[in-house]
């Protein structure tokens, strides 16, 4: 079967190759992926930054964001059936004894993830995984699922998490204003769920220009588009979502933050600095603000992502899938983890519905 692959740790090594075609163990199914999403953490693992192949194997097969189709079962596979359309959840423990629904929160190195850690992704004609682990996609929403992993899941986790908290800090909380920081896949979907949550008074911020792609879709559904190449971000947000990943802008995420109920989100992983400034950070400490960070999500923030996409499409109509803005072929694959600034979400469809 043809695969999407790397060697881990060597730059520069990505390649389509020929790899056996699975077969599932017992618990396991086989899948059909349809489309896979490509983000920075494939970015990072092609250019030698991290990752690891399976025990024994020099390559590792791309891909932890996917839609899926079940197309044979193991043994002792009950939780669904041949034709089902699945979103296959990333992580899996190894020596983390934490429940299912925590799986999260496992230390490093208790668990290992496809696609990035000792397990093969799902960027290839077939894959293997867990049953359990699998979450079911409504028809409405097949040709939007891709984006459930990593972007929606861990926006779901992080904003539900940031209200949640918020409200357990202060009975009489109730946030208005919300700063979204970065408008790709991440800024993007936490823009569609904090309209969801009813949220009127939203700034998203980013770089290009008034007329971009990005600063369309942001107005398309009633929030407001601040170029910073040009203007500032006035006033304070009860509610900040850094989503660009940049050490720099998730400082100034926190200089946002207004009173001493303010909650920050900070969905990105920042690697772009050695050194640390924790001035601001223990600033905000000292003023009661609350920080949250969200990496990776739980397999019922996969879920509410999946509902949340379905609930979208009717209020937003076709506004989802314009989110998806590169689409290739498995042949084309190397044109996926290239992307210009007009990009959003980069897509490899391995295979039509």
């Amino acid at each position: 079967m043809k695969a999407v692959t790397v060697v881990p740790l060597v730059k520069d090594s990505l390649a389509l190759r020929d790899m056996p075609k699975p077969s599932p163990k017992r618990g396991q199914v086989l899948l059909s992926p349809i489309e896979v999403g490509v983000c920075g953490t494939d970015k990072d693992i092609i250019e030698g930054r991290y990752g690891a192949p399976p025990p024994g194997e020099e390559h590792l097969i791309l891909g932890h964001e996917a839609v899926a189709e079940v197309v044979e079962l193991g043994d002792g596979v009950d939780n669904v059936s041949v034709g089902d359309i699945v979103i296959p959840t990333v992580r899996r423990p190894t020596t983390c004894t934490l429940p299912i629904g925590e799986l999260d929160y496992c230390p490093r190195g208790t668990y290992t993830e496809h696609g990035i850690w000792y397990l093969h992704g799902f960027a290839a004609e077939f894959a293997v995984t867990d049953a359990k682990y699998l979450v079911r996609v409504p028809k409405e929403a097949i040709d939007v699922a891709v984006l459930t992993e990593p972007p929606l899941s861990i926006v779901e986790k992080g904003i539900d998490l940031a209200i949640k908290l918020g409200q357990a800090r202060f009975e009489s909380w109730s946030p208005r204003r919300v700063l979204i920081m970065g408008a790709g896949p991440i800024g993007m979907l936490a823009l569609m769920v904090m309209r969801l949550r009813g949220f009127t008074d939203i700034t998203v911020t980013a770089t290009r220009p008034y007329d971009s792609l990005k600063a369309k879709l942001t107005r398309e559904i009633g929030a407001t588009y601040v170029n910073t190449n040009v203007d500032q971000v006035n006033g304070d947000f009860d509610i900040v979502i850094e989503a660009t990943g940049s050490t720099s802008a998730a400082y100034d995420a926190l200089r946002h933050l207004g009173g001493v109920d303010g909650v920050a989100v900070l969905l990105g992983i920042y690697l772009d600095s050695k050194t640390v400034n924790m001035g601001p950070l223990l600033d905000d400490w000292r003023r009661n603000k609350l920080i949250i960070g969200a990496t990776n999500a739980s397999i019922r923030a996969f879920e509410m992502g999946v509902s949340d996409l379905v609930k979208a499409k009717l209020e937003f109509g076709g506004w989802v899938r314009k989110l998806i803005t590169k689409e290739v072929t498995l042949d084309e694959y190397e044109y996926a983890y290239n992307w210009g600034h007009e990009d959003i979400k980069s897509v490899i469809q391995i295979r039509s519905l």
